[in-house]
């Protein structure tokens, strides 16, 4: 760093998640950020990362207002990443209610730019919310609806980046596994099976790595469009299925359709319990949007496909 520059400090929520450890790795590096943690348990970050001398942890939650209050005053840039999973009262009150507070409390006179992860399950295929999300979504998936409905009501909601990542993978040795790659053993363990079937479905994958590299360049850097689906091109079912058999090096026989009612009759005799929220999923088949990813703006990555991302 130029001896007249001066740095610029980046408040972190979410830190100690899957996204949230690949970007530590990246902004530890990049000698312009001092970074802000707030987290609820360091110890879940590398000892490297904890005693980084541009790194300041404030161990508490969102509701400790108080405690983090000092630190994002100084902010030039929030991050807010931390989500709550399950639970309807605490999803709301976390992902909504302290969600809101957080972005709504940052210093109008300093913060910059407020990057707010949400999630594509909330959009269509236009990128508009999509109402059946807060009617039977998960606890989660509804707040995240009500949440990101919310965000035109704060008078900062012109300094907001929503990003809206898709099926995030990521397995690395030393950060936590994503919840769509801790399903990876026991998918391949129905491979055999699967790889008799075809079907006319194609959804979205992101490695959490390539989400950190997206984060990271949108400080620096403003995009047309507020709201980024984060994604690697579309890929079909097939394509999967025959990319997870390239790789664990079985055969592709020849395979038989697997239509929506032969699927539905399946559910049945095998007397398999779904929410409307899974049962909308399970009918919908193509969740196509226009996502931005690493090579969008010109960066390179090993994870932008599946064989590069089951490498790791």
């Amino acid at each position: 760093m130029n001896g007249g520059t001066q740095r610029r400090n980046v408040f972190i929520t979410g830190a100690s998640g899957c996204v949230g450890q690949y970007l530590l790795d990246i902004l530890v590096e990049d000698d312009r950020y001092n970074l802000f943690l707030l987290l609820r348990d360091p110890l879940k970050l590398k000892s490297s990362i904890r005693h980084h001398p541009r790194v300041t942890i404030i161990q508490a939650n969102l509701a400790d207002r108080s405690l983090y209050q000092p630190f994002l005053d100084e902010a030039d840039f929030l991050i807010h990443m931390a989500t709550s999973w399950g639970g309807a009262e605490i999803t709301y009150q976390v992902n909504v209610v302290q969600s809101l507070a957080l972005m709504n409390a940052v210093n109008r006179e300093r913060c910059r730019k407020i990057l707010y992860f949400s999630t594509s399950s909330i959009l269509d295929g236009d990128h508009k919310p999509l109402e059946f999300a807060r009617q039977e979504g998960t606890d989660y998936v509804r707040s995240k609806f009500i949440c990101h409905e919310r965000l035109s009501e704060l008078d900062v909601y012109e300094r907001i980046t929503t990003l809206f990542p898709a099926l995030i993978l990521a397995a690395g040795k030393d950060k936590p596994v994503s919840h769509v790659s801790s399903g990876i053993p026991k998918l391949t363990r129905w491979l055999g099976v699967a790889r008799f079937f075809k079907t006319d479905a194609s959804f979205h994958f992101i490695h959490a790595h390539d989400i950190a590299l997206v984060t990271h360049y949108l400080l620096d850097h403003d995009t047309e469009s507020k709201e980024l689906v984060l994604g690697n091109p579309a890929i079909t079912f097939n394509e999967c299925v025959e990319q997870f058999c390239a790789f664990f090096g079985k055969r592709v026989p020849v395979r038989f359709e697997l239509t929506l009612g032969l699927a539905e009759w399946i559910i049945k005799i095998f007397q398999i319990q779904m929410s409307p929220w899974d049962y909308y999923y399970f009918k919908q088949r193509h969740f196509r949007y226009n996502a931005i990813n690493p090579a969008t703006f010109g960066l390179n990555t090993p994870f932008s496909t599946l064989a590069g991302i089951l490498a790791e």
